[in-house]
């Protein structure tokens, strides 16, 4: 006679609820810097840009203005390395200028109208498009003869300076600072287009000094590279004064940073 099994007396395990889990908090957004554009076009670039960007087709993106940007700055270099034999060239340089100030000044209005600012891929994208755009320009002028190539790289070197300055003041105390002065990329673009009729007006100019032939690209070349040195260095001493009153030297032992002699990290840890 089989008898059939007695109940376990042992509580049978239940699955129990995890612990309660928060959902993370959304990443807070990143605040956007405050811009220095005191320019001498800045009123009219500040009434009319908005109103430019509202009016762009909605398939017209930030990443497509600054290509079209990049684009105007090859046009020019291209112009300015053929100008060397051709004046006429000229034209076209001017004309890439302006499409760089377009693409170049609306990327980000456009982004700021339609309120989707993307502060740190458009501000890395943007000065990288700058510095690429720099090169290209130098380059094709000292390629096509009218400016020597040590000027044109002169010249480089000095818009690049200056472009690094306004990356580290802009880290240092979040401060995008667009114009030296009431000087900018816009009142440089319009500059460099003055030059650019007038050197095909009057046709190709050049003079002797120290038994070395110098064009007129070169004289003017030569006035950007001092004006650019002194700019930087003015501007590099009052920032740094400026930064040391915002960061002062604490007490020894006393930064708030643990402590840590090398200041190194590995990627691998």
């Amino acid at each position: 006679m089989s008898s059939s099994p007695l109940p376990s007396s042992r509580p049978v395990a239940r699955p129990t609820a995890g612990p309660a889990t928060t959902p993370a908090p959304p990443p807070t957004p990143p605040v956007a810097k405050r811009r220095i554009n005191d320019i001498l076009l800045g009123r009219f670039e500040r009434w009319a840009l908005p109103r430019m960007a509202a009016r762009l087709p909605r398939w017209m993106t930030p990443d497509g203005l600054t290509a079209i940007a990049l684009a105007g700055a090859f046009l020019s270099a291209v112009a300015y390395a053929l100008a060397g034999s051709n004046l006429v060239w000229l034209h076209v340089a001017s004309l890439g200028l302006v499409i760089h100030w377009w693409g170049d000044s609306l990327d980000g209005t456009l982004a700021r109208v339609r309120q989707i600012r993307r502060e740190k891929y458009g501000f890395f994208v943007d000065h990288q498009c700058d510095a690429i755009s720099t090169v290209a320009l130098c380059v094709g002028l000292g390629a096509g003869g009218l400016l020597q190539m040590e000027i044109a790289l002169a010249v480089c070197v000095g818009v690049l300076m200056l472009m690094l300055l306004v990356n580290m003041v802009t880290i240092a105390r979040d401060v995008f600072k667009i114009s030296f002065g009431a000087v900018g990329p816009t009142e440089l673009r319009v500059i460099a287009i003055a030059f650019n009729t007038l050197a095909w007006a009057v046709g190709p100019q050049s003079f002797v000094v120290f038994g070395r032939t110098w064009t007129a690209f070169d004289g003017l070349g030569l006035l950007a590279v001092a004006l650019l040195a002194g700019v930087y260095v003015v501007f590099v001493a009052r920032e740094t004064r400026l930064i040391a009153r915002l960061d002062p030297t604490p007490p020894p032992g006393e930064d708030g940073i643990p402590f840590d002699p090398t200041g190194q990290s590995r990627t691998d840890d």
